[in-house]
């Protein structure tokens, strides 16, 4: 389990890849933002500076002084100069305006004023009955403008979205995305320039069009890549899914062999007991809990009666034998309530935790009632085993070692009264 926590530590987590998403809806949006702001404000400029031109062009043969302002505001429209700059040029053109407003109203005495409220020109005044062509045909290219910024409008925002949504997948500030974003915005600053320099609304829709058709091309090559990054890292997250598998294959085999090493070092072979180490084990435990107060508990030591003699007699298979049933017959009459190890050779050792010298006497005293009662037979012969056991309480001021020594001495006591008992030290 703590390997694959640490497989999902690496740069493929959910962790990471939460905060990449926050970057790359961050960058979405500031590109999506930027465009479009600058989209709205060409469009304008653009209507804006087409439409002084053509009525520039309208105004010019009234006055010298008029023409040589007129043409100086075309220039500086042209130029893109800067509002600072063009504020001298409007004053000044309409005080040449103003002295010009008695002749104009003389030249269109009893000529009709062409005045449309749809019209995104401002009502003008017809000059002579010969330029009624000429307003109609700019009335007509400023239509066709107007219908020319809404189709570029429509086809940039239709390319926003279509970025939009390709970059989401991608890492912000990446390279493709960072590089996708400088050619968007150098095609959009040269659509901006060649739209002024347009001389009529077919020229500019040759230029707007060529210019959109390379911006698309931007969006297919970066498509392109995207999409064989995206292979290549879905190749690579398959390649290290399956390892993180294997090892946690690995893993989980090594931790059932530690597991199974553990037991074994802790189990008597031959008994299948918890062996000494086991033993000594639990008894640090105990005198851990006995110091903090908060049990009681009483050792035992118990030893298989004149074992050397059914060596003697009857073999070591037959010893082990004895060994082997007995220790069944100890951890069956326990169950579970006290803790019994092997101590070594026939000698068993019984942790009586959270139990009374009393209560602990009680159940040794059964414990060597079952031994006895267990039926034996060597050579085809009916051999008597019998137990002996000495019992002491396990006091919190004292070591484990010390409890057992006082108990092992309670056990040679009761070997000394005749076996076959258990005597309380």
């Amino acid at each position: 389990m703590a390997l694959r926590e640490s497989a999902r530590a690496t740069p493929f987590n959910l962790g990471h890849r939460v905060e990449l998403d926050i970057w790359e809806r961050k960058y979405n949006l500031a590109l999506e933002r930027m465009e479009r702001d600058e989209r709205d404000f060409r469009a304008i400029e653009e209507s804006l500076r087409r439409l002084v031109l053509r009525l520039s062009a309208l105004a010019r043969g009234q006055s010298d002084a008029a023409d040589r302002l007129l043409d100086q505001l075309g220039e500086g429209l042209r130029q893109s100069c800067a509002p600072e700059a063009l504020e001298p040029l409007l004053d000044g053109l309409a005080e040449a305006v103003a002295a010009l407003e008695p002749r104009i109203v003389e030249a269109v005495h009893d000529v009709p004023v062409a005045v449309d409220s749809a019209d995104p020109i401002p009502a003008a005044v017809v000059h002579a009955p010969e330029d009624a062509e000429a307003i109609a045909a700019l009335r007509a290219d400023v239509a066709k403008l107007q219908n020319l910024l809404a189709e570029v409008s429509g086809r940039l925002g239709d390319m926003t979205r279509y970025l939009v949504a390709e970059l989401e997948d991608a890492t912000a500030g990446s390279d493709p995305g960072r590089v996708l974003g400088e050619q968007v915005s150098e095609e959009m600053r040269q659509l901006a320039e060649q739209t002024l320099e347009a001389s009529d609304v077919t020229a500019l829709r040759e230029q707007v069009t060529a210019r959109l058709a390379v911006i698309d091309q931007h969006f297919r090559d970066y498509r392109e890549r995207e999409d064989a990054r995206m292979t290549s890292y879905r190749e690579r997250a398959e390649r290290m899914r399956d390892r993180v598998e294997e090892l946690e294959t690995q893993a989980t085999s090594l931790q059932d062999s530690l597991r199974r090493e553990h037991e074994l070092a802790l189990t008597d072979p031959l008994t299948g007991l918890p062996n000494r180490l086991a033993y000594e084990r639990r008894m640090a435990e105990l005198e851990a809990e006995l110091r903090e107060g908060r049990a009681v508990a009483c050792i035992g030591a118990f030893d298989i009666d004149h074992f050397k003699t059914i060596n003697d007699s009857f073999g070591h298979a037959a010893g082990d034998a004895v060994l082997r049933i007995v220790g069944n017959a100890l951890s069956k009459t326990l169950d579970g309530r006290a803790f019994v190890a092997r101590y070594g050779g026939e000698e068993f050792a019984v942790v009586f935790a959270g139990y009374t010298a009393d209560e602990a006497h009680a159940i040794a005293r059964e414990l060597c009632a079952t031994v006895e009662a267990l039926a034996f037979h060597a050579s085809q012969k009916p051999v008597k085993v019998t137990m002996s056991g000495g019992l002491t309480r396990f006091a919190p001021n004292e070591t484990a070692a010390t409890a057992f020594d006082r108990a092992d001495r309670a056990l040679y006591a009761a070997k000394r009264a005749g076996r076959n008992t258990c005597v309380v030290l």
